[in-house]
């Protein structure tokens, strides 16, 4: 049918949801949006479906903060464009207070999605066809947004290769190997790896931090395979 496929799920918030603050947990925030992410790709293209990247993810700290339990949580997803093998998603999570009705908005995200055929290969998708003005707003929008993705991938490559040998100052870098599905191959541990260079340009200490994670059935997705989602949470929780 016509119009941008969407797929809206909806989550209760209880205490085994938020982390060491009282909070809700990053981690479980973007597992679930990763998911709701994929269902929406497959809803579109009706093949296996994988997460290549997340990005341009938005947090107001104020709306975040306030999830509290008891609150019901909805994630939205919607197939903003597609291109050839790969979906744009984005999907946008409100909370909504059910004894007074009130919502607001706890994040923002857009995930791109390669369909992925019977052998492993990308598989081709069919274009989305938007229809209402909101619709034709966000295709345009995710069109646009491929294209900077496109320049900045060509950015990063220059840089990459003018890199000098010693690492310049730098906040924070995540490195994450994931974990393949059965389709690629297979691995019992997911290993993230955090590194943080402190210190001046004359004399720098590089700080490491490594951790393992037992793949067990329950990180599986419903395909049987570990899912970006589960990766992202590991890396959420090992870089707070």
């Amino acid at each position: 049918g016509q119009g941008l496929p969407v797929v809206t799920v909806t989550k209760i918030i209880d205490h085994s949801h938020l982390n060491a603050d009282g909070m809700l947990s990053l981690s479980t925030l973007l597992k679930w949006m990763d998911i709701t992410a994929c269902l929406a790709a497959e809803l579109h293209c009706r093949k296996m479906s994988v997460t290549i990247s997340m990005d341009e993810v938005s947090f107001p700290a104020e709306e975040y903060g306030k999830v509290a339990v008891g609150q019901a949580l909805s994630l939205r997803g919607q197939v903003n464009n597609a291109f050839n093998t790969s979906m744009e998603v984005g999907v946008l999570v409100t909370s909504e207070a059910l004894g007074t009705g009130a919502t607001a908005t706890v994040c923002l995200a857009f995930f791109i999605f390669v369909a992925i055929d019977e052998s492993g290969g990308k598989a081709r998708v069919e274009p989305v066809v938007p229809v209402t003005f909101e619709e034709q707003h966000e295709f345009a929008l995710a069109a646009e947004r491929r294209k900077v993705r496109i320049k900045r991938r060509q950015v990063e490559k220059t840089m990459a290769s003018r890199l000098l040998p010693s690492p310049p100052v730098s906040p924070v870098t995540l490195r994450s190997s994931a974990v393949r599905s059965s389709q690629f191959g297979s691995t019992s541990a997911a290993r993230t790896s955090r590194r943080s260079w402190v210190g001046a340009r004359a004399q720098e200490t590089l700080q490491s931090m490594d951790t393992t994670q037992l793949v067990l059935p329950h990180h599986a997705n419903h395909h049987g395979n570990t899912f970006g989602g589960q990766i992202m949470a590991w890396m959420a929780e090992f870089a707070t």
